[in-house]
């Protein structure tokens, strides 16, 4: 009789499912008289290790050999006689869900020339071959709107095993609704929490597959013997059909029945023992695989939240999170540098409230139809577009166009005008605003930028600390880059606090620098007194020019301190009054 090697699993593990084996072995009343045991484990030469596998009968307290069936009525009289040969797929597929020729264009795409995933992937894959197809399966559960899994019978071991109960505990965990609120339908953000998954999970593999599939090699032993065991089925199937077909008794087909019978019920013994070891390591190991799994996936939510972050605050198409050349650039530009992190905490959140206010900036659904746009609204869709949802080879199409606010749609918009000029900030650097302060008054300036911008006005950014130092930036209407905004982003000056040189240089660029249009924001956290000479002209200033001053005192914590605005500005926000949210929103309100 063939003999199996089960050399991963102690005499102890194996134990408790002697019992299993033995109540399915009485089941079968072949020998009478016999009591038959299930599995004797023959020694290999090491310490409590499992060797050869062999079917056995229990007599008088020894053990014998077993071969269930004799004859070949014993086989026609068994469950095997019912077995047919089976058209099977030529090969299983180690991924778990499905997906659109669509989604796997786009994966590519991600994925080519990544060198960090293809050493992740070259790396796990010597511990589990699945592991590529993983790591699509975790992309796609990230991006698709519906993720469908395949069909358990078309998955292999390793996925059915390894794969299949790792994409469970990730739609388990807590941050895996955020995920998807980030990554869903997003092709980036997707693709980077996909990879940083992969790289969290690769470096604790081995942990990983100890506690889903028992000790090493096991997924690999029960991969084998599954496999022998539908080898030997097809043969038994194509004996049984040549014995059917065979016009009389056949000694040598009969014995090759009977032998083919025997084979297939030990494999078939083995391949559910060790199944059943494999599952028992899972369920044993619930808690620690989804603790770490609960890590992998807080870390790549994470990550798709910096990517949405950083794009939805620099990017010049903040909805657009498809893999470009300028978003990969951008990523890595920001990436780089702690303060641009820091601002994009802050900035793709104003950016989205000025975009807010541009919308309430119009009368939407009225006037006339004037020209073709791009978007999502379907109440004004061309009906070219929503023929798409007719066909089912169009329909993946459509909703990545939905998605990505691509679909041809009519303009119609009454805009509600409102005056306003150029804008020239003026930005507390001194040391006191070194941190969350210094980003936060970054973003507010960013923020006055894309609005000048947004109406074709000029921009100033004056940079200023102690006396005498300060630094200008002057942003003229579509003739700036994102580098200058991310350089005037990253200026931090230090120092002291003084107001006459920020001033100064303002009322300086409106009478010779082009703003004689211009009103002013002043942002600071500090006191700091004007002598009354500068206050009295910069008052005459003000009437002359006619321009406002609106000061955004960051106080939190230490109210008490406007008056070392109110000399000078019309207007004057407080954050120890309202929220950095609600600021900016009174600002745009203002200006759009």
């Amino acid at each position: 009789m063939e003999m199996s090697i089960l050399s991963t699993y102690s005499k102890n593990e194996c134990q408790k499912y002697f019992d299993y084996l033995d109540q399915y072995v009485r089941s079968c009343t072949i020998l009478a008289g016999r009591i038959s045991g299930a599995a004797i484990f023959a020694g290999t030469g090491k310490k409590n290790s499992v060797g050869v596998v062999r079917h056995i009968s229990r007599e008088g307290g020894g053990y014998k050999m077993l071969k269930p069936y004799r004859t070949v009525q014993d086989v026609l009289s068994s469950p095997w006689a019912q077995v047919q040969r089976v058209k099977r797929s030529p090969q299983q597929t180690d991924r778990v869900l499905r997906s659109t020729k669509l989604e796997d264009s786009i994966y590519r795409d991600l994925r080519m020339e990544d060198t960090g995933m293809d050493e992740i992937e070259n790396s796990a894959g010597e511990k589990l071959h699945s592991f590529p197809a993983l790591s699509r399966d975790i992309f796609q559960s990230f991006y698709s709107l519906m993720p469908r899994r395949n069909a358990d019978d078309d998955l292999s071991t390793a996925a059915r095993k390894i794969n299949m109960p790792i994409l469970e505990h990730i739609t388990q965990s807590e941050d895996y609704p955020t995920l998807k609120e980030v990554c869903e339908g997003r092709e980036l953000p997707a693709y980077e929490a996909a990879a940083e998954f992969a790289a969290q999970t690769s470096g604790e593999l081995d942990n990983l597959l100890s506690q889903l599939g028992g000790k090493p090699g096991a997924v690999q032993t029960l991969e084998k013997l599954e496999q022998a065991e539908k080898t030997a089925e097809d043969k038994l199937a194509a004996l049984l059909e040549q014995l059917r077909g065979a016009p009389q008794d056949d000694p040598a087909l009969s014995a090759a029945v009977v032998k083919a019978a025997n084979d297939a019920e030990s494999k078939r013994r083995q391949a559910d023992a060790v199944n059943k070891l494999v599952d028992a390591g899972l369920a044993q190991n619930q808690a620690e695989a989804g603790a770490l799994i609960a890590r992998a996936v807080s870390a790549a939510a994470e990550r798709a939240e910096e990517v949405q972050t950083i794009l939805g605050a620099w990017s010049d198409a903040p909805g657009d999170m498809r893999k470009t050349d300028a978003n990969a650039a951008l990523l890595e530009r920001v990436r780089a540098s702690e303060t641009l992190r820091d601002i994009s905490r802050y900035l793709g959140r104003f950016r989205e409230i000025f975009a807010q206010g541009k919308r309430n900036g119009y009368a939407y659904g009225r006037g006339e139809k004037y020209a073709l746009e791009l978007g999502n609204d379907l109440s004004r869709a061309l009906t070219s577009e929503l023929a798409m949802l007719a066909v089912p080879e169009t329909l993946p199409l459509f909703l990545r166009k939905y998605q990505h606010r691509q679909i041809k749609q009519y303009r119609r918009r009454e805009p509600v005008y409102k005056g306003a000029g150029d804008i020239i900030c003026c930005l507390d650097e001194s040391g006191s605003t070194a941190g969350n302060l210094a980003a936060w008054g970054k973003a507010v300036a960013m923020t006055l930028l894309e609005i000048a911008q947004s109406e074709g006005r000029k921009f100033a950014l004056v940079h200023f600390s102690g006396p005498g130092r300060f630094q200008t930036d002057v942003f003229l209407p579509g003739q700036s880059s994102l580098e200058e905004k991310l350089c005037a982003a990253e200026t931090f000056l230090g120092g002291g606090t003084d107001f006459q040189t920020p001033l100064a240089e303002a009322e300086r660029l409106m009478r010779e620098g082009g703003f004689e249009n211009a009103d002013i924001a002043f942002i600071t956290d500090g006191e700091c007194s004007l002598p009354e000479t500068c206050v009295e002209m910069l008052q005459k200033a003000q009437s002359e020019l006619r321009f406002t001053v609106t000061g955004i005192l960051l106080d939190e914590g230490n109210a008490g301190m406007d008056f070392s605005l109110k000399p000078f500005c019309q207007n004057i926000y407080r954050t120890s009054e309202l929220t950095g949210d609600q600021i900016v929103g009174e600002i745009v309100l203002d200006r759009v």
